[in-house]
């Protein structure tokens, strides 16, 4: 089963045609769509977390783990270098044929030397990949070790994907795209609990549509041996500007072939303030003081007569 999507994606890649632009509109907590608050990549960011460091290459023979059953074995878990655990699993009900996640690169081509030239990654050494022909970016050169950008994806399933954080964040935001040609039409929800069902409300919810922004990346293969291009237009997504109160995110699309994000960038600065319990405290001792300083009034109003 490995073997027959990871083709899939790689002839995908000889289908499409490289969209002249994208329009991202977006709508919050259920409003209309519309082009201002839109999150782009100006998002501000405390770390951020590759899927290929969490999850290993996209080698689905040397990487035995490079497709996970969340199901089967809870959430597949990775460790951000401030250690914070992030563990990816499917979301409340979850649609697809398959209850798997995978790895995949956005790469169809790559440099295999001056005499070789460019060449079809499947066949210059990466036979064994999970190659994805999208609209993320890629580094198309074969000794660059990793030549495209590193996905998860929600394997043949529209999802949701669901981010699970072992502490509360402020804000996380990634590129998402569909395999299916057309718009990118995803929804995340930010919820405060770790492992949200239907029923729970999120703290927000931020939609988007971005047209022309999902399907192959046709000029990722180029026969005339000059180097592929990559269409890199998959849009932003993501939830920002809570203060530590995101456990958990939620992604969902229209798109019933899967979704694929790339690079996790989370904002885990948190503002401290005075505990709920210091806030009481202090109003009682005003209280008291506004007591004891009226007893003195009167007191020596009292001595007057």
């Amino acid at each position: 089963m490995q073997r027959v999507w990871r083709y899939i994606f790689l002839l995908g890649g000889f289908a499409g045609t490289l969209p002249a632009t994208s329009v991202l509109t977006c709508g919050f907590n259920g409003g209309a769509l519309g082009s201002t608050g839109c999150y782009t990549n100006t998002f501000s960011f405390s770390e951020s977390l590759d899927w290929s460091d969490a999850y290993g290459t996209a080698d689905t023979v040397n990487n035995p783990n490079a497709v996970y059953n969340p199901v089967l074995n809870g959430p597949w878990n990775a460790t951000t270098g401030n250690g914070l655990t992030v563990g990816a699993t499917l979301g409340p009900a979850y649609n697809g044929t398959q209850t798997t996640i995978a790895r995949a690169d956005n790469f169809q081509m790559v440099f295999a030397g001056e005499e070789e030239g460019w060449q079809v990654a499947a066949f210059a050494g990466y036979e064994n990949y999970a190659l994805y022909g999208g609209m993320f970016d890629a580094q198309p050169d074969g000794f660059a070790g990793f030549p495209g950008d590193h996905l998860l994806y929600t394997n043949h399933g529209e999802g949701p994907l669901q981010l699970r954080f072992s502490q509360g964040v402020s804000g996380a935001m990634f590129r998402i795209s569909t395999p299916t040609s057309g718009d990118v039409n995803a929804t995340v929800k930010a919820y405060a609990s770790l492992n949200p069902g239907l029923l729970d409300t999120p703290l927000m919810i931020y939609t988007i549509n971005a047209t022309n922004a999902a399907g192959s990346c046709g000029t990722l293969i180029n026969f005339t041996n000059d180097a592929p291009t990559p269409c890199n237009l998959a849009p932003y997504i993501g939830i920002q500007g809570f203060n530590g109160d995101i456990r958990s995110l939620v992604i969902s699309t229209t798109d019933s072939a899967g979704l694929l994000i790339d690079t996790l960038y989370l904002d885990e600065n948190v503002t401290d303030g005075p505990e709920p319990g210091t806030f009481g405290l202090f109003g009682c001792a005003v209280t008291l003081l506004g007591i004891m300083v009226r007893r003195k009034r009167l007191a020596a109003q009292r001595s007057r007569f």
